[in-house]
């Protein structure tokens, strides 16, 4: 089913709809190794100098005062034993370089936990219901949810947050000492009165907090794969479609000579056909015709270039590369398919078309200005090979001779002459294909 164009609530309209974008993991996949070797980096050249160093400046100096809790010593030895792994795990996850996918994505969770649990050591140590530390619990579920997946957003919240209510907890109830780390005694309203409070307040807000970011990873999402998967893959081929979705895209991109194979196909009699039809019924054939023929030219893997009034244009190696003997046999079985097919499009209106296969060197690339462009392929050949469809037969595909050459022995040819075509110097030997392949092994791959 085509995607929805996001609107007010991602598409639908609804609470229901508004709740599942806010609570579930609606958009985006996991993150993938590139953006995990990224975050250990990130980990190393940041957080460890410019977080973990100054925190531990501060533990050893609250160590020195003589005020200093007893149970300040066993926190700072897990704490220091907690980023002793964190650079080991990231020092690892770089290492692989992409290699063990499993184990970049488990230390990841496990930069994760540390990174939650040493800052609570901090919101413990100096008053867990009145440090401003738990703004890191908010900062790393957002983090991991924008950058990451939906997965580590969510247990970016759910540990922080259990950390948070279970020592909140046993302070208000006189089960461990409140802020450790601290050389006087806290007295603070939090603790006199209204504790409780203080915690569901703040567990609402990771919640909150966290619902939101997600809601709006999720629009975002749903944003760009709408842009991708139902309007670009309208205007551009499917692979840069892919690559657009990757952020590859680069429509500024020179263009590039290269080898292509390009077939024309159009309907035999479509100008009377569509006097005595009117708009409305033409505009609803021609719509099934192009369908029916773009399911076939994908299964076929390729390039649907453009369509003009009935004619369809298809190319062979661009914008991926392909070796020109297997663009000149893919590009037969696929006309040879098409026009197999067609007669059962429309079996009341008795549809033929006639196609026209060439073979040679073309430019290929993004053609236009910044205000409209389109990418396509230009050259002789493809003059060529509109020129042989408005030569060949109806139900009949007339080829040129590079492509005759490229096909070898795996389809049987019926020449059919030196052909003088319009606007191309010089004649041009071409053949028409028959129905059957030569060889049984010349399947699609």
């Amino acid at each position: 089913m085509e995607p929805q164009a996001p609107g007010a609530l991602g598409g639908d309209l609804g609470a229901r709809a508004f709740l599942r974008d806010f609570l579930t993991g609606s958009g985006g996949g996991e993150a993938e190794a590139g953006r995990l070797r990224a975050a250990a980096w990130v980990r190393l050249l940041l957080v460890v100098p410019f977080i973990a160093l100054p925190t531990l400046i501060g533990f050893l100096e609250g160590l020195r005062a003589p005020e200093a809790h007893w149970l300040a010593r066993p926190v700072f030895a897990v704490w220091c034993a907690e980023f002793v792994v964190y650079i080991l795990l990231n020092a690892a996850t770089l290492a692989l370089r992409g290699r063990a996918l499993r184990f970049q994505v488990a230390a990841s969770y496990a930069s994760l936990a540390i990174e939650l649990t040493t800052n609570h050591v901090i919101i413990y140590s100096f008053g867990t219901l009145t440090n401003p530390a738990v703004v890191n619990i908010v900062v790393a579920m957002a983090v991991y949810r924008v950058f990451f997946d939906y997965r580590m957003g969510l247990s970016a919240v759910a540990l922080g947050g259990c950390l948070y209510l279970t020592t909140g907890s046993l302070e208000l109830a006189g089960l461990i000492p409140v802020a450790p780390g601290m050389t006087f005694p806290l007295v603070h309203p939090a603790y006199a009165q209204g504790g409780a409070l203080s915690l569901v307040a703040i567990a609402a807000s990771l919640l909150i907090a966290f619902g939101a970011v997600n809601y709006g990873v999720n629009q975002t999402v749903k944003l760009h794969r709408y842009i991708t998967e139902s309007v670009l893959r309208r205007y551009l081929p499917e692979p840069l479609v892919r690559r657009a979705a990757r952020g590859e895209l680069r429509l500024d991109a020179p263009p590039d000579r290269r080898v292509v194979t390009v077939m024309f196909t159009d309907i035999v009699s479509f100008t009377p056909m569509s006097e005595r039809l009117g708009p409305e019924a033409l505009g609803r054939l021609l719509n099934h015709y192009l369908t029916c023929m773009c399911e076939i030219a994908h299964r076929h893997q390729a390039t649907v270039d453009k369509f003009v009034g009935d004619a369809i244009m298809i190319v062979f190696g661009a914008p991926e590369p392909l070796e020109p003997a297997e663009q000149a046999r893919r590009c037969v079985r696929l006309a040879l398919e098409m026009q197999a097919a067609i007669p059962a499009v429309a079996p009341e209106h008795g549809l033929r078309a006639r196609t026209g296969i060439n073979t040679g060197e073309a430019v290929v690339g993004n053609f236009g200005s910044l205000v409209r462009s389109d990418y396509t392929v230009l050259g002789p050949a493809v003059n060529v090979a509109a020129r042989l469809e408005s030569r060949s037969r109806p139900g009949r595909i007339l080829i040129g001779p590079e492509t005759a050459r490229l096909l070898g022995d795996a389809f049987a040819l019926e020449p059919a002459g030196e052909l003088e075509l319009k606007g191309v110097s010089g004649k041009v030997a071409a053949s028409f294909v028959q129905a059957t392949p030569c060889q049984s092994n010349d399947e699609p791959r």
